[in-house]
Order: structure tokens, then sequence, then C-alpha cells
């Protein structure tokens, strides 16, 4: 039986409109969301954690954080499909490891792709012993300068945001009080956030850094072994009487603020599928504007600040270029470590 002409173009109408415009091609999988950390305690797997959560649901997907750490992340990301069963949540040490020539080139952004920004952690902190001979990072060049002989201890993480805030700190101190005091500053370099803590406990270190939510209890408790203070945040945190870099002073050399805040960004294996980074867009967009899940960050301390993967990729390129020039007035690490 032949179909009329008007029949046959009827029918092709309604087949275009009864068909997805996109299909979900994360309906029903199972992702692998790595992260640059092994801890279960810090900001990376509780963001990652509470992104997966939500966006899995936005996405129909299983979504399961990983946490292997930074080198075994990266790594991941050079050889994994772009099939959307593996993907990465981290933060700006995926380019500053690269930028401090902690990690090879072959790590750099330009051999993932970048996805949407999921979260901003304002709240990288620096904490000592309660009873330290000083309450903020400012003081501590004074405390060396009355006690010629004492040194301040601090652990950070080669090529991670700690590196960062210490070398603008260390260079602010050597511009200010002179290299005397500033080499009097030494770098013990941790690990994860847990080892950074039992750093301080054991007396290994003196001042450690991590972020504001992992020790806050620390700072509540009045048993001698364990007790903390926090004195210092790279970036204010709402609501919260840390002083950060810039209400302590501390500035770079050329007397601007310094001021940084984590951002957390969805990355990609290479050639990861245009349709798959479009899903990505529309369900993070729609995880953003949710109540519940800009409760569960606030509750944290830690905000949304959903960008798009193209803007997000004009924004982190922007932010690894801006930070290049403090890199490389630094001193190498090796240089600085007790």
């Amino acid at each position: 039986m032949k179909l009329s002409r008007n029949i046959l173009a009827a029918l092709l109408v309604i087949a275009a409109f009864a068909a997805p415009v996109f299909a979900n091609p994360f309906q029903g999988q199972n992702v692998r969301v790595v992260i640059g950390s092994t801890s279960t305690a810090g900001d990376s797997y509780l963001i990652a954690e509470t992104v997966s959560r939500h966006l899995g649901k936005a996405l129909g997907a299983n979504m399961k954080v990983d946490a292997v750490g930074a080198a075994v992340a990266l790594d991941t990301m050079q050889k994994a499909r772009p099939d959307g069963k593996t993907i990465m949540i981290f933060h700006d040490m995926t380019y500053l490891g690269v930028s401090f020539k902690a990690y090879d080139e072959i790590y750099r952004l330009e051999n993932m792709e970048i996805g949407p920004r999921v979260a901003q952690n304002p709240g990288a902190a620096w904490a000592a012993r309660k009873d330290a001979p000083y309450n903020t990072m400012a003081e501590i060049p004074g405390y060396l300068k009355a006690n010629p002989d004492a040194k301040v201890r601090m652990a950070c993480e080669a090529g991670g945001v700690s590196h960062i805030g210490f070398i603008a700190f260390w260079k602010w101190v050597e511009n200010k009080y002179g290299k005397d005091i500033a080499d009097r500053i030494v770098v013990i370099v941790g690990g994860s956030t847990s080892d950074k803590i039992q750093l301080l406990i054991d007396g290994n270190a003196d001042v450690i850094f991590a972020d504001y939510t992992s020790l806050l209890d620390y700072t509540k408790v009045d048993d001698k072994k364990i007790a903390m203070k926090f004195v210092g945040l790279l970036d204010n945190v709402e609501g919260i009487d840390v002083p950060s870099y810039a209400d302590q002073g501390i500035t770079l050399t050329d007397g601007s603020e310094f001021r940084f805040s984590k951002d957390f960004l969805i990355y990609l294996p290479k050639n990861f599928p245009a349709e798959m980074i479009k899903a990505l867009d529309d369900a993070m967009k729609t995880v953003s504007e949710d109540p519940q899940f800009k409760g569960d960050m606030a509750k944290m301390s830690y905000r949304g600040s959903y960008l798009n993967s193209a803007a997000a990729k004009e924004f982190i390129y922007k932010k690894r270029d801006s930070l290049q020039g403090l890199i490389d007035s630094a001193p190498s690490l090796d240089d600085l470590v007790m």
C-alpha cells in the first residue's frame, strides 16, 4: 500500500517531534570519579563526594569517588578512554604540579578536556598548635626576630596549593624582614591532611596546611596534645572569624593582595565527546541551583560557583598563567626543605 505524499509528510513531522533532541549519554552508567587525594577527611573528597551524589542523580548515573592521590589521578586522565566511565574532580593542584615542575609536562591542562567548575573552597588554612607563641602568620617573622635561634617548620605539599601559599608568605617575609629571617622558615614536606595533622601532633612540624573544615574540630578541644588554632587563611570565608593573608597585610612583592580560593573542576580524558561535556554542563547547572546542594556545600564552608565548561576552561587557564610569575620568582622547594 502506497502512502500519499501528505500522509508521509505528516508521519515524518510526528517522528521528528517524537525523537529526543538530546539523549542522556550518562543514563544508567557507572562513573568512577578519581580525586587527587588519598584522604577522605579533606576538601578534595568532601567536595567530590557531595558533587557526585547530586550530579549522579541529575545524570541518572551511579557516580563513585575513588581517592587515589594526585599522581594516580593525573595519570588516569592520560590513560582512561573518553567514554564517560572515568572522570576526575580536583582543584588547582591539577595545573600547579606542572607549573612547579613537580609533575611532568604530559599532565598539563592542554592534554585533558576541561569540564564545568563545580565548587570553590576559600578556606585553605594554616594552623599551629594552640600553645604556639604566635597567633597569626604575620606574627611569625616577629617571633623569629625576637628568638634568633628559633626556626618555624611549615608542612606543605610540593606542587600543591600549600606550596603556592607558602611561597607567597615566604616572599613577603623576605621582602619585609630580610632573607635571614625568611631562611629560618623551613619546609617539612607533608602528604595528605591526615599526614600533616600527625606531623603537628608529633611535634615534627610547627604549622600545617589543610582545609579549614578538616581542622575545625581540633580547634575546639582542650587536650594539649591535639589542640590547634588557625593562624591564617588564603582567602576570607563568609561568617568565619579567621584573618586571611589580605587581613594580615601579607601581600605580594609589588604590594598587591594575595587571595587564593581553591577551584574544583571536572577534568576529562582528551577527546571526550562534546555531547557528554554538554550533558555534564546541563546537569551541573541544575545541581548548582538546587537549594539542597547549596545547603550541603555551605555546611562545610564551601560554595557552588558553577561555570560551564567553556567558561571554566578560560578561567582556569588565566588563573594558571597569572601565578607563573610568582612561581618563577620563588626559591626551589628543595632549598627550603629542612
